[in-house]
């Protein structure tokens, strides 16, 4: 299976999501890879990867250079859990990209090593519209769309769930989206809770039961390089991502039959 946690607009929780979905796959006994696709290596650093990690990365196989050394490497406080890389030059791929052909089809002859190796493959996609993101939903089977409840993230959900329509109906096999994560909930917030009724009002079986809730262990945990079933694991947000897991699981069986 492959999953890309997905949406153009930043600052939603694509990276929490990726990671700790990922590793709570991993501690369900399931051979796990997350890809990091983000130039700012937020889920390699939130793996204890830093940006002056001198490995291989996605971008050797996207460039497809020789001689680099396979990017995989696992990662030892979540057994089964995987990593490979992002890249500060992830930034300048487009460009590095300019003279391929079809530089669209870069990330699936990539990611088709992993395939045969992992029973589930984890994308953390990057925010934006670039050759890379817009390839994300040709070669993932699933698409998990976190979004905030906040009245900018409503309006950029909305327009996301447009463009994803428009390239459905001129592209088949493109991935289905699993559902629609709200995260960082906060009902504190005098706007939340009418937020959340117009997200799940209009789009009725799409947004997951599920909700993460804001929680400072969240934004703890990368600092310490370790997902939050490994740095807080009785925190309401790796209990919400536990849920998570099993809901996923759920809704991809139940659409598999």
């Amino acid at each position: 299976m492959i999953l890309a946690v997905f949406n153009p607009k930043g600052g939603v929780g694509k990276t929490t999501t990726a990671v700790n979905l990922a590793a709570s796959f991993a501690t369900s006994g399931r051979s796990v890879v997350l890809v990091d696709l983000e130039a700012d290596m937020n889920a390699s650093i939130s793996l204890g990867v830093g940006a002056t990690n001198r490995g291989a990365s996605i971008v050797d196989s996207l460039l497809r250079r020789r001689q680099a050394e396979t990017p995989v490497r696992a990662i030892a406080a979540v057994p089964g859990l995987h990593l490979v890389p992002g890249s500060p030059e992830l930034a300048e791929l487009d460009t590095l990209l300019r003279h391929v052909r079809q530089p669209e089809r870069r990330l699936a002859d990539a990611l088709r090593p992993l395939v045969p190796a992992f029973e589930v493959i984890v994308l953390d996609a990057p925010s934006g519209y670039s050759v890379l993101n817009v390839s994300v939903p040709t070669v993932a089977q699933h698409l998990l769309v976190p979004v905030r409840a906040e009245y900018l993230c409503l309006e950029s959900l909305a327009h996301f769930l447009r463009w994803y329509r428009d390239r459905r109906r001129l592209r088949s096999g493109l991935a289905s989206i699993a559902g629609i994560l709200l995260t960082r909930t906060d009902y504190r917030q005098p706007a939340t809770r009418e937020i959340v009724d117009i997200i799940r009002l209009h789009n009725r079986r799409g947004v997951f039961r599920t909700e993460i809730p804001e929680d400072p262990r969240a934004s703890e945990a990368p600092s310490h390089g370790s997902p939050l079933m490994v740095y807080a694991p009785s925190s309401r947000s790796a209990r919400a991502y536990a849920d998570l897991d099993t809901e996923v699981q759920q809704r991809i069986r139940r659409r598999s039959r």
